[in-house]
C-alpha cells in the first residue's frame, strides 16, 4: 500500500538527466520537498525552484564527495557515483559549445573582440 505522501507527489523530469533518475516534487506543511528517490536524497524549501535549486546543488556535492572517497565505495556507493557520472557527464555536454565553427554575430556598430 502506498503512503499518502507517494501518493501526492509529482514525477518532474531531472534536467539533463538520461532517464536513470527522477524527481519527485510535494509540499507537506507549507514546504515544498524534491527528491531523487534512487539516491535516498531530499532537499526542502519554500518554493519549487528552491526546492528544485537545492537538489541540484546536493547532487554535485554528492557527486564530488563520492568521487573523493570512490576507493573507499562500496557497491551501493559504486552505483551512485555510476548514476551521478553519467548526469554529470550529460549536464556537462550540455554546456559545452556544440561545435567548431560558431561566431559570435554582432548588429551595429560594435565590432567582435578578438
Amino acid at each position: 500500500m502506498k503512503s499518502k505522501v507517494c501518493a501526492e507527489a509529482k514525477v518532474v523530469s531531472l534536467p539533463w538527466s538520461n532517464g536513470a533518475m527522477s524527481a519527485k516534487l510535494w509540499r507537506r506543511g507549507g514546504k515544498t520537498i524534491a527528491c531523487v528517490p534512487e539516491l535516498g536524497l531530499h532537499c526542502y524549501g519554500t518554493s519549487q525552484s528552491e526546492a528544485l535549486f537545492r537538489l541540484f546543488t546536493v547532487l554535485l556535492k554528492y557527486y564530488r564527495q563520492l568521487k573523493l572517497y570512490r576507493n573507499q565505495l562500496g557497491r551501493r556507493g559504486q552505483g551512485h557515483l555510476q548514476l551521478l557520472s553519467d548526469w554529470v557527464t550529460g549536464v556537462e555536454d550540455r554546456m559545452r559549445l556544440r561545435g567548431p565553427g560558431k561566431e559570435l554575430v554582432t548588429t551595429g556598430r560594435h565590432s567582435p573582440l578578438y
